[in-house]
């Protein structure tokens, strides 16, 4: 599957869904559009893709061009990189092969934001060696959670990503809800200047908050705008790949129905009115759009307290919305996970894990993780099978989104009960002065990471390192 997604709906995925299109006008402003990585292996049960890592140039202002670093379809020798890249597309139980070649000036890597995948894959240099300019590189997993993810480097990613290098991976489930349409949005900002380059100026509070841009994209555009049947019942899935932005979704204050987050449907769905997603995070949301064709609805992100009084900027829109004829519409039976509780016991082992800023030199911040500072960090032992609860203290003035590689966990309370619904997660916030702790069951064997996914404090210190034996 490969090219643009068909319709009028921008980003919309058409397998086995009804698509009702309803107007086809299309409105102002750009559509957010996703294109597919081509499948070069006909077998049902296998995904073998080429993807390549390229200086490229995109264009975030219209008749402005900025020089980025992008990701492109390596099967299409026509193919130009894109912002963001294309979207890996696969279904549960597939066997994925990724021939990656690297054309950037600088060595990098691809992490797998959220699969469970051998060591071998995960993509950071304890796990594998750099490739280089001009290096080559197979990634090989087989697809054991369904939902949504993203691919990105590990390396110098407060840089390489900011750039341009993060793309969607789309994992489809056996039940799928029968929808008017599937899209999926990536949330992301860039720090422009006047001529619509990428700036290369990086001020004191890029590094104490991860860096804040100038323009908010939604799969790689500002002012985005889709067309959708008034009345109709639409699932919308999020990533969140900005540096540092946290995004507070509100859609006119109607309500948004999670069905899943990090690792797949959650077993009992549940209403918001608005909804955090933190740097590194996903949701998968139902939302039902206004019966009246003709009018618009637009999807926001407010203002959130992350800390550090960081001013409220006002509502931001992120996609407008113009609604053709309407569809009747049912209600979708949202899947729900079929998830268990991990068991906890009196003498199960538990870390903590405490994060900490040091800003005496504001030029030079350093973030810190039970107060060492990444590389020079202690690793943390464990074995597979083994079960753990990981308790992380916020120790600062900020909310840190914590992420632990290669395998995913289970949010707990504060007297050790599992929190409902039941969700897998990999990326979870930890807001200011506050412990969030997780049970969480040791996969594979081989060398994690585990690090705050504000990538500015990642790359300056917050960052440690889980050995897992067989």
């Amino acid at each position: 599957m490969s090219g643009q997604y068909p319709c009028s709906f921008g980003a919309v995925i058409g397998l086995a869904m009804a698509c009702a299109c309803g107007d086809n006008t299309q409105p102002p402003g750009r559509s957010p559009a996703l294109s597919v990585l081509t499948d070069l292996d006909p077998a049902a049960d296998v995904v073998e893709v080429m993807l390549v890592a390229t200086p490229a140039q995109v264009e975030y202002l219209d008749g402005k061009t900025a020089q980025v670093w992008a990701f492109r379809d390596g099967a299409d020798p026509g193919s130009a990189g894109s912002v963001p890249g294309p979207m890996l597309e696969a279904k549960l139980g597939d066997r994925v092969v990724v021939h990656f070649r690297n054309e950037l000036p600088e060595e990098t890597t691809i992490h797998w934001h959220g699969l469970r995948v051998p060591n071998a894959a995960d993509g950071t240099p304890v796990a594998q060696m750099p490739i280089p300019p001009g290096g080559t590189y197979d990634y090989e997993m087989t697809l054991v959670d369904e939902g949504l993810f993203w691919y990105h480097p590990h390396m110098h990613g407060d840089v390489q990503i900011e750039r341009g290098l993060y793309a969607p991976i789309l994992v489809h489930g056996a039940t799928r809800p029968v929808v008017a349409a599937d899209r999926v949005f990536v949330l992301d900002d860039v720090k422009l200047d006047a001529s619509g380059e990428l700036s290369t100026y990086t001020d004191t509070l890029d590094l104490m908050l991860g860096r804040q841009g100038n323009v908010v994209l939604v799969n790689g555009v500002p002012d985005a705008h889709v067309t959708a049947a008034a009345g109709s019942i639409e699932r919308w899935r999020f990533v969140n790949a900005a540096n540092g932005r946290y995004f507070n979704l509100d859609l006119d204050g109607r309500p948004l129905r999670v069905i899943g987050t990090d690792g797949g449907p959650v077993n009992e769905p549940y209403d918001v009115q608005q909804l955090v997603v933190a740097p590194g995070e996903r949701y998968d949301l139902l939302v039902t759009l206004p019966s009246a064709p003709g009018g618009e609805v637009v999807l926001r992100t407010v203002h959130y307290d992350r800390g550090h009084d960081i001013p409220d900027p006002g509502p931001i829109d992120l996609v407008t919305v113009s609604l053709g004829a309407t569809v009747s519409s049912g209600d979708p039976m949202a899947p729900r996970g079929v998830i268990e509780a991990i068991p906890i016991a009196g003498d199960t082992t538990r870390r903590r894990f405490v994060l900490r800023e040091d800003d005496s030199n504001p030029q030079s911040p350093v973030f810190l993780i039970n107060d060492e500072v990444y590389p020079d960090v202690t690793i943390v032992p464990s074995a597979v099978g083994a079960i753990e609860i990981w308790e992380i203290e916020n120790d600062s003035e900020m909310d840190h989104p914590f992420h632990l590689h290669g395998m995913s966990f289970q949010v707990v309370g504060s007297d050790g009960s599992i929190a409902t619904p039941l969700a897998w997660k990999d990326t979870v916030n930890v807001p200011r002065s506050t412990t969030v702790s997780f049970a969480v069951r040791m996969g594979d064997p081989g060398r994690w990471m585990f690090h705050c996914h504000i990538l500015e404090h990642a790359e300056r210190g917050m960052m440690g390192e889980l050995a897992v034996s067989p």
